[in-house]
């Protein structure tokens, strides 16, 4: 018998159980999709009674869920009905009837801080702001989300800027509730204190010293500097990028401060003694490319380093070895040894250079500053230019120097940057040249960035005045077209030509130009969140004359924004007075 009333008490609760399972709720009174999916979201979390006899906690704690969900966005006075729909079609939907009435203002910010007892100097860029941030809330309608943020911000900005003493013993946000039909008001209450700004401390090596000369030349800051968090990230990638380590991180440790000044603990991994990395990759330009590079990273402890590099290619062939010196911060300041062989088989150019060279790189104090690099270089090119050419020798010693700046913003993804370059450089006949020789080649490129819209504009202009340009190298000529100059054209196919007779037949001989001139502007608009369209002009020539008979590519593209970086497929009409062509181009690559 009792297995009997066991099993109809089970069915009874299940009947139950089936009449509050399925609870729907009909919302009236909202225009907001936001704050209705909020209160939704909200309702989730009420437990469906399993009596009847529960219906009115049950409305209760819906109530209060509703009341939760739009005080969220600032509406305290809030009116709500709940009830259940009468037929009986919809026996299991509750009718919530919302009226928000008006949002909640902040009437008063009450702040309590030192902010002017932190000397000038050590007040880190921002700081003022942040306090008027804070106060910019009287009179505006309450933000919860603003309002956890700015707390939020408030406790990071004091550890990224090495107020390691911050406190903030209060964090108070007070409602007042209107009186005769007034919307209740907001005030927010804030004691915060800062304390003194630490500063650097000295550097600890916590398992090897190994390089510590090379770390300490590379070190964004000074013993005595304030504390910056973004200094110690940026300590980190520089001993990183140096490629003597296999791991080098840097890190602050507030724990261990004497007198006001925090110390800096380094852990540093060093590479293996030899280095191996193989690549292969395509580009439109060159086709397939091998690429097997090696690298002793450690020849000494004052930082030689010796590399060497090959590439395989259609196109090209080279070989390089490189012996390093630093003469300072290794990134910046250096004195390269250079060997290395070219082979050129390209658009009627046939090349096989010898080279040494030495550069001194005097690089920039500060971001965005101009590099300097002085070089001297031996060159000795066997070459043949055009379709029925002799093949001749050249050498030449050429010393020169370049010029360059990059500034950007952005590792990836550049959303702001510019490249800018200047090489000049000769040679002549009394200092073991065959040829009086002198260059000039100048480059620019600009990447802009407003909203969606982004503007790429660039410039390639070159001169050269030579004793005998038919013994100027072929690799010292100036080509244009491909991927980084006129699209629609191969690589290098644009030059000053002629005709020659081969067996009774008029055929095209290209001979490189005395002068480069190519410029470019591409639009781009972000149509997704990954992807960006794109069209672009671009126009120029290598010529006996500076800017004559130009060739134009035009077309259009697109951009994807992989993981890997910025992918841009381009298609490309080009346009000469020899040819009408059409390219496909594919660049990968942050794009200045």
């Amino acid at each position: 018998m009792l297995k009997y009333i066991c099993i109809l008490g089970l069915l009874c609760f299940a009947c139950m159980q089936s009449v509050f399972a399925q609870q729907e709720f009909d919302i009236i009174g909202l225009d907001d999709s936001v704050i209705e999916d909020n209160v939704r979201l909200h309702l989730k979390d009420v437990a469906i009674p399993t009596s009847s006899f529960n219906t009115d906690k049950y409305i209760e704690a819906l109530s209060q869920k509703v009341e939760t969900a739009v005080r969220a966005f600032s509406y305290y006075d809030a009116a709500i009905s709940i009830e259940k729909q009468s037929n009986m079609a919809d026996e299991n939907t509750w009718l919530i009837q919302i009226s928000l009435g008006e949002q909640t203002s902040v009437k008063n910010v009450v702040l309590l801080h030192d902010v002017e007892d932190v000397p000038v100097a050590a007040r880190p860029k921002g700081l003022n702001d942040l306090i008027q941030q804070i106060q910019a809330w009287q009179g505006k309608p309450l933000n919860h989300s603003d309002y956890e943020s700015l707390k939020a911000k408030l406790r990071a900005y004091s550890v990224l800027y090495g107020f390691f003493d911050f406190s903030f013993p209060l964090h108070k946000l007070i409602i007042t509730p209107g009186k005769e039909g007034q919307a209740s008001s907001a005030t927010v209450h804030w004691i915060f204190y800062f304390g003194k700004r630490y500063k650097f401390g000295g550097i600890d090596y916590l398992e090897q010293k190994v390089g510590s000369d090379l770390v300490e030349k590379v070190k964004p800051f000074k013993q005595g500097d304030y504390f910056s968090q973004a200094k110690v990230s940026e300590f980190s990638m520089a001993m990183q990028s140096t490629g003597y380590f296999q791991n080098a991180i840097a890190r602050a440790n507030a724990d261990k401060s004497t007198d006001f000044e925090v110390p800096i603990e380094v852990i540093l991994t060093a590479r293996p003694r030899d280095n191996y990395e193989f690549g292969v990759g395509v580009s439109t330009d060159s086709g397939p490319r091998l690429t097997l590079d090696w690298s002793r990273p450690w020849v000494n402890l004052s930082g030689h380093t010796i590399k060497a590099n090959l590439l395989l290619s259609q196109p090209r062939k080279s070989a390089e070895i490189a012996y390093r010196i630093p003469t300072g911060n290794p990134l910046k300041d250096f004195i390269d040894i250079q060997l290395g062989f070219q082979q050129i088989d390209e658009n009627q150019t046939e090349s096989d250079q010898f080279s040494l060279a030495i550069q001194r790189q005097y690089g920039a104090r500060l971001n965005g500053e101009w590099d300097i690099i002085g070089f001297m270089r031996y060159s000795q090119e066997s070459f043949r230019q055009g379709i029925d050419e002799a093949r001749q020798t050249t050498r030449l010693f050429l010393p020169g120097v370049t010029f360059s700046r990059l500034r950007k913003k952005g590792d990836l993804f550049v959303e702001w940057g510019d490249r800018q370059q200047l090489t000049l450089s000769g040679a002549s006949q009394s200092l073991l040249s065959d040829i009086d020789f002198t260059k000039l080649l100048i480059r620019s490129k600009w990447i802009r960035e407003y909203s969606k819209h982004r503007v790429i504009m660039r410039a390639d202009l070159g001169a050269i005045a030579s004793s005998d340009f038919e013994q100027v190298p072929a690799s010292e000529r100036f080509f244009a077209g491909g991927d980084q100059s006129i699209r629609g054209f191969g690589l290098n196919e644009v030059s000053d030509f002629r005709f020659e007779t081969v067996d009774d037949e008029q055929k095209l001989e290209l001979i490189g130009g005395r002068y480069l001139s190519v410029g470019s502007v591409e639009y781009a608009y972000k149509v997704h969140a990954k992807w960006r369209a794109a069209i672009f002009v671009d126009a120029g020539n290598a010529s006996r004359e500076f800017a004559k008979d130009l060739a134009y590519g035009v077309g259009f593209g697109a951009h994807y924004l992989s993981p890997i970086g910025n992918i841009r497929l381009y298609v490309a009409r080009g346009e000469s007075a020899l040819e009408k062509s059409w390219g496909i181009h594919l660049i990968i690559g942050p794009g200045v």
